[in-house]
């Protein structure tokens, strides 16, 4: 037990000791202590990744020591697999990225992780913007939906519209390079959706011109497959989508496609509101070849009506046109369509006449050498291929209008077959008066003599033969 004079001397010991505490200088109040520190700052201060040496062994424990498992994760699943673009007859091997794209990769996916956790969206969706972008240049589509997919997440988490159109806007860009046109239309008509919503005319133009390359070739399957109603239906489409993007030249096309695939099905007369429109804007753009096509399918269709005199203006019209622009396709065409229809008409020595050009011009083409073919395809977000934009070349033969050696020995039986519609009333008549001069003409081959100056009658001259500038049109048939 501590005695009380004991007590009394630890007590004055205790109290002859002094507590320095060292002050601390502080800032006035309502100012930050701390300061966030920016992404690129924190990132390119760490020392994780300062070493140049390139391993991807070693790039992937680098992620785990700076703690960025989400990233170690995505980067280690990029890095190995096998390569997505090799060919199966190669056999599949193990993705070879290089060292720039691989430190690219890298650092795109730290950036995301690392703009998440500071709650920077913007930032998150610039990186998987610039990951998608990359596999899209190395036609990893799979890939690149991959973190399209991510975007549009981020954009519709942070109800950011604008991101949210262009992630969508991009989906249906890549689901078009995968040729899967049926979900590149929904992505497309989301992204019009909303831009319909917040009335931005621009977005909407934006967002229908995919939508036009998408219509067309859905209907172009749909016609191909005689699915009629269909291909109308998308057809319209095309149509209402080139008006919302402002595109003439696209209206036009899409005029031009439902007037054939309406003449095609026997309805004339509502074809042609929609050629006419073809033909008209066609002519305001300049596009020669388009107003041919226009013109040929409205002789087409009102001939098909009876009006034979209407039509043949209308072809008379094209031979002018492409006589003017001076396209020897074009003017083969033209040719060709015209003759048919003098024949049908009963007056055949002009028939004969633009006969001989249509051959004579199918033989100059067919000795021009074709130029290559565009390789990007139809529905491809590249490619706008709009011949009809670029007028034809004058003279020139590319891919689509090269001639055969099939197609000149149908212009020869062209005008074989309309000389021997010209000559048919002289043989009908040796046939009828003059048996013993028939006869002689068949054993030594020698000349008919038309003995009775008569002009052969329109009605036996009859031809099955289309005046269409589109396809094929069938031979002339003597009656």
């Amino acid at each position: 037990i501590m005695s009380n004079s004991a007590r009394l001397s630890l007590s004055k010991k205790l109290e002859s000791k002094v507590m320095k505490i060292e002050e601390r200088s502080t800032k006035p109040p309502g100012s930050a202590r701390f300061h966030r520190r920016k992404v690129e700052a924190e990132y390119n201060n760490m020392p994780y990744f300062q070493d140049d040496s390139f391993n991807v062994a070693i790039l992937c424990q680098q992620l785990l020591v700076a703690g960025y498992v989400q990233s170690y994760v995505d980067f280690y699943q990029l890095t190995h697999r096998l390569d997505p673009n090799a060919l199966e007859e190669t056999g599949m091997k193990q993705i070879n990225i290089s060292e720039d794209d691989t430190k690219f990769i890298r650092d795109n996916l730290v950036k995301a992780e690392m703009s998440r956790r500071q709650g920077d969206t913007a930032s998150v969706y610039a990186a998987f913007n610039q990951l998608a972008d990359y596999y899209v240049k190395n036609q990893d589509w799979k890939t690149s939906f991959f973190f399209h997919e991510k975007c549009l997440e981020v954009s519709q988490l942070t109800n950011d519209v604008r991101a949210e159109m262009s992630a969508n806007h991009s989906l249906g860009f890549i689901y078009q390079l995968m040729n899967d046109f049926h979900r590149a239309c929904l992505y497309h008509e989301r992204h019009e959706e909303i831009a319909i919503s917040l009335d931005i005319f621009e977005e909407i133009a934006k967002s229908n011109v995919e939508l036009y390359k998408v219509y067309m070739v859905l209907a172009e399957k749909e016609d191909s497959n005689g699915n009629f109603e269909e291909a109308l239906r998308l057809y319209n489409k095309c149509l209402d989508s080139s008006r919302k993007s402002w595109d003439k030249a696209s209206e036009a096309e899409a005029n031009g496609k439902i007037g054939h695939l309406l003449l095609s099905h026997g309805e004339a007369q509502r074809s042609l509101p929609f050629l006419r429109q073809q033909s008209q804007i066609s002519a305001d753009l300049g596009n020669a070849e388009g107003r041919c096509r226009a013109c040929s399918a409205l002789a087409l269709a009102l001939d098909s009506m009876g009006q034979s005199e209407k039509a043949l203006n209308e072809l008379m019209l094209v031979v002018s046109i492409s006589d003017e622009v001076g396209d020897s396709y074009l003017q083969a065409k033209a040719c060709r369509a015209l003759g048919t229809l003098y024949s049908k008409l009963g007056r055949l020595t002009e028939a004969v006449e633009i006969l001989q050009r249509h051959f004579l011009l199918t033989k100059k083409l067919l000795l021009k050498p074709a130029a290559p073919a565009d390789p990007a395809g139809p529905g491809s977000p590249g490619g706008r291929q709009h011949r009809a934009a670029a007028g034809g070349g004058k003279g020139g033969s590319d891919a689509q209008h090269a001639m055969t050696s099939q197609d000149l020995d149908v212009a020869r039986a062209f005008i074989g077959i309309s000389k021997g519609n010209m000559l048919l009333g002289t043989y009908a008549i040796a046939l009828q008066s003059n048996l013993t001069t028939l006869l002689d003409w068949k054993l030594n081959r020698t000349e008919v003599v038309n003995k009775v100056n008569s002009k052969p009658s329109p009605a036996t001259t009859t031809t099955d033969a289309s005046v269409a500038g589109e396809g094929e049109a069938s031979p002339l048939t003597p009656a």
